[in-house]
């Protein structure tokens, strides 16, 4: 009996054991990382006893590790449900459930880990990385935080709660995680590339360069670090550093998205557009089935208005299975450029087809429908580009110029004004919010636009040139000087730069100054009829007036016909009234007149026809003056003397109260009618008005000398001399003669 009981127990007692047995070989193969043959082992354990948790769990933790995740979670679940109180089957549970990106069932057992404790900070952690993964971005911060209550330590806990605070937004608070992950963790090139990124999110362009210069010097094999400070070097339109970035990141990994286009692109925007298509012309010979390449010559080739080569490429590419929402979008600019603007729509179309969310797609949509006079269509798409993305500086940008193409300035410039918002540093975006803005006459808010894009890109030279070509800019900036001095050191053979340092030394009083910068563009371009008229105007300033004629001769010579010339033909009618040659001055004037009159023009020609004595052809000029301007107060002051020597008293009545109506505290008016009011026989009259000019402006010289000689035809001799000998001290030259005349 005892021989037959041993029989029957010894079966079992070695089931026992073997199951024991294979769990223990199981770890130790595990252990040395022999996962297969771990996995093995705990079969076995199960198949001798599928009641074993730990079992289940081993060999789930086996599968993990050779990346079967599927099986893991299966036996992850088999251990909780013989087990479950076993708080790490569900931890590890939902990092398989993870991996393969079933966030919302890691989460849960993230959840369950948890709450059956003891809690660590590896729970935490990892839920956070689910919840970002969901773009959870508050529960993830929670979580994070939460576990580095466990680790305080832990560079990596700062670092993933820096990425999900720049995921929500709060590009700050991203930022102080960063820098105290970096204080945990110094030499993680990885955190100071986030932290760039982080950088670049908020135009901190420079920081984020240092930071991505600082993760390459730890890790200099970094195809990624490379790419992304060679696309804000571009940004910032330092496109030569952004070539050598992109090729440095090709040496490293010529695979990485989109690098190759950018490369070239940039290549193209430092004008060496060879280097360009020849990087790709290579490219093609090695790679000869690759669409790609071909859509990115396309590009070039369209940057360069070979549209017909650009369009041959993006067929090519097309045709090799390249057909991607941005060779259609591209191939759509190139049949718009060659006026095939139902191809361009229907490329577009299918752009939009491809990609529903591309705002690229719909900007050349709305560029075809735009060129089909489809305004309405041209908005709508826009305006949807811009549902899809209410941050998109680009979409901003292209209503904006849809409104400007639709002549619509003023919502141009809010849709511009829109693209700034989202994107400070856009160049591009004050740049066509300072032409609207000029077109509107709004030479302040022009000029200030320009100087901001100007502060941004200082080597772009497109601001200094935009900037030069708004009317009086000198007058709405007091860097004008400093700006144009930059401009020079960019291109110092772009004879434009000089004339407009120079209008800007002009109005701030260096005449000298002006000068010499004039006299450089006159060298570098001797027929800019611009510079020889400022340069004309400046020799008048400096009394010069013969060279100022001489710069005036040579500028007609060049053009004396087109309505440009008007203004060349009044300053130097303006020159020759200084010099006392009436008559030339008034047939200058005449020409002038002739082509292109302002109210400028006609005052000019009248005070020459008054200093002639032509008081009603005076009156007449003046008179076309007020009827351009109703704001001209000079012209109506001098149609009241002119009209004084007519001894038309209500005329000079009337004029110079409209005058005075204008600017009622202008001394130059007053003295004008004390002179007219002699003329009608009102000496004292003249005096008050001289008195209250006095009153005005303690320093005007003029008031001063017509005070003296109305004294004089009162027969106060005493008090007229005094008054003139005055005005000479105060520089008025012509009171010299009054003076040999009534006062020896």
């Amino acid at each position: 009996m005892k021989k037959i009981l041993l029989l029957l127990l010894l079966p079992l007692y070695s089931i026992a054991q073997t199951a024991g047995n294979f769990i223990q070989n199981g770890n130790a193969k595990a252990n040395q990382r022999n996962y297969k043959g771990a996995i093995e082992d705990f079969t076995r354990a199960i198949q001798l006893n599928n009641k074993n948790a730990d079992a289940f769990y081993y060999r789930a933790n086996a599968y993990a590790n050779i990346k079967d995740y599927n099986a893991a979670i299966a036996d992850y679940s088999q251990a909780t449900a013989l087990n479950p109180g076993l708080t790490n089957a569900y931890l590890y549970r939902a990092n398989a459930e993870a991996a393969i990106k079933d966030y919302q069932a890691a989460i849960a057992d993230f959840d369950r880990a948890i709450s059956t404790g003891p809690k660590t900070a590896d729970m935490f952690h990892y839920r956070g990385n689910a919840k970002s993964n969901i773009n959870d971005y508050t529960g993830a911060i929670a979580d994070f935080t939460a576990a580095l209550q466990f680790k305080p330590n832990d560079a990596d806990l700062y670092k993933y709660r820096a990425l999900a605070k720049n995921n929500k937004g709060d590009f700050t608070g991203a930022i102080a995680d960063y820098n105290l992950a970096i204080k945990l963790s110094p030499r993680s090139a990885e955190i100071y590339q986030y932290m760039a990124g982080t950088k670049a999110n908020i135009n901190d362009y420079k920081g984020a360069i240092a930071d991505y210069t600082t993760s390459l010097a730890i890790n200099p094999n970094n195809a990624e670090a490379y790419f992304y400070r060679a696309n804000i070097k571009a940004r910032l339109t330092d496109y030569k550093s952004a070539v050598d970035d992109y090729k440095k990141a090709a040496a490293i990994n010529p695979d990485l998205p989109n690098l190759l286009l950018y490369m070239a692109n940039a290549q193209n925007k430092t004008g060496d557009t060879r280097g360009a298509l020849d990087y790709f012309n290579k490219a093609i010979n090695q790679f000869p089935n690759n669409g790609n390449l071909y859509a990115y010559r396309g590009i070039i080739k369209s940057d360069q208005k070979d549209n017909e080569g650009a369009l041959a490429d993006f067929n090519k590419a097309i045709a090799l299975g390249a057909k991607n929402p941005e060779t259609y979008q591209s191939r759509s600019f190139s049949k718009l450029a060659l006026g095939d603007n139902a191809g361009a729509r229907l490329d577009a179309d299918t752009a939009v087809k491809l990609n529903p969310n591309s705002i690229g797609a719909y900007i050349s949509l709305s560029k075809a429908k735009m060129a089909m006079k489809d305004t309405a269509g041209v908005i709508a798409d826009l305006t949807r580009a811009i549902a899809i993305n209410n941050k998109s500086d680009e979409a901003y940008l292209a209503r904006g110029d849809a409104y400007r193409d639709l002549g619509i300035p003023l919502a141009a410039i809010n849709d511009y004004t829109k693209a700034i918002a989202v994107n400070p540093a856009y160049t591009y975006a004050f740049l066509n919010r300072a032409i609207e803005k000029t077109k509107l006459a709004d030479y302040a808010g022009a000029v200030k636009d320009l100087e901001k894009l100007i502060s941004i890109s200082p080597q772009q030279q497109a601001g200094y040139l935009r900037l030069g070509k708004i009317i009086d800019f000198y007058k709405y900036t007091g860097n004008g000087i400093a700006l144009f001095t930059n401009a020079i050191a960019l291109n110092p053979a772009n004879a434009v730069y000089y004339l407009n340092r120079g209008e800007a030394k002009a109005a701030a009083g260096d005449s000298k100054g002006a000068m010499a910068d004039y006299n450089t563009g006159a060298l570098k371009d001797p027929k800019n009829i611009t510079i020889l008229l400022k340069r004309s105007i400046a020799k008048a300033a400096l009394e010069d007036n013969n060279g100022a004629i001489t710069d005036l001769t040579s500028a007609l010579k060049i053009d004396s016909l087109s309505d440009s010339t008007a203004v060349v033909w009044q300053t130097r009618g303006y020159v020759k009234s200084k010099l006392k040659n009436y008559n030339g001055a008034i047939a200058d004037f005449d020409r002038a007149v002739s082509i292109y009159s302002t109210d400028e023009t006609f005052l000019l020609r009248g005070d020459a026809k008054l200093a002639m004595k032509d008081y009603a052809g005076a009156a007449d000029d003046y008179h076309n003056a007020t009827y351009m301007n109703d704001k001209n107060t000079k012209a109506f002051a001098h149609s009241g003397l002119a009209k004084s020597y007519l001894v038309d008293a209500q005329g000079v009545k009337d004029d110079f109260s409209a005058a005075l109506k204008l600017e009622p505290n202008n001394a130059d008016i007053l003295i004008d009618r004390a002179k007219a009011k002699v003329n009608l026989k009102d000496p004292n009259g003249a005096i008050l008005d001289c008195n209250a000019a006095i009153a005005i402006d303690p320093k005007n010289g003029r008031a001063y000398l017509q005070r003296g000689l109305s004294k004089i035809v009162i027969n106060d001799k005493t008090g007229g001399c005094a008054d003139m000998g005055k005005a000479l001290s105060m520089g008025v030259k012509e009171a010299a003669e009054w003076i040999n005349q009534y006062c020896k």
